[in-house]
């Protein structure tokens, strides 16, 4: 095993490619720390950074055969990581977008008994809610439903600040709820 910390990462990559199970446990010695401490720059979560790095050497050894291309075995390395950290913030943008949207309908959904949770009651309950509000409101609410645009997405293209599309998706949440629980009293009077 000393013989191989002696040598090259060219060297070490070359017997890595053709097999050699030694001179990975080496590059992943060399390199582990290295590429932890670096996610770590841009992420907070520990968990998140080992995962990331396990992941590059779990791709590295699945992708073995095809790495003969490589020149700079520790830029190609920091490159991944570079990469990987970029698709985490990618995902959590897109998980936050998601989960926005969905806190939305679950208040909504939540306050609804069985019956009224048939996908043809919600849209009519959801329609009728939302034409009593006023048009800007309206066009907030439908670019988060129809287009499942974030909060700031929507600012953007409306022209109005991100407090004010918040504004919006509380008011038409709160009179979505009022709509609701008018249209069930109706019904248990009726």
């Amino acid at each position: 095993m000393k013989i191989l910390l002696d040598h090259t990462d060219m060297e070490l990559l070359t017997l890595f490619i053709n097999g050699h199970e030694q001179a990975f446990n080496t590059i992943y010695r060399r390199y582990a720390g290295k590429l932890y401490t670096y996610a770590r720059k841009s992420i907070s979560v520990k968990e998140d950074c080992e995962e990331i790095v396990q992941d590059i050497f779990e791709s590295i050894w699945n992708r073995r055969e095809k790495l003969t291309h490589l020149t700079a075995l520790e830029a190609y390395l920091f490159g991944m990581v570079k990469y990987k950290v970029i698709r985490y913030f990618h995902h959590s943008l897109v998980k936050r977008k998601y989960e926005e949207h969905y806190k939305f309908f679950e208040a909504v959904y939540d306050s609804m008994d069985d019956v009224e949770k048939e996908p043809s009651i919600i849209q009519n309950i959801i329609d009728n809610g939302l034409s009593e509000l006023p048009e800007r409101c309206q066009q907030a609410i439908k670019l988060r439903l129809i287009e499942n645009l974030s909060n700031a997405d929507i600012a953007k293209r409306m022209n109005i600040k991100k407090t004010a599309v918040e504004n919006y998706m509380v008011t038409a949440l709160n009179h979505l709820r009022a709509s609701y629980a008018t249209s069930r009293k109706r019904k248990l009077t009726i």
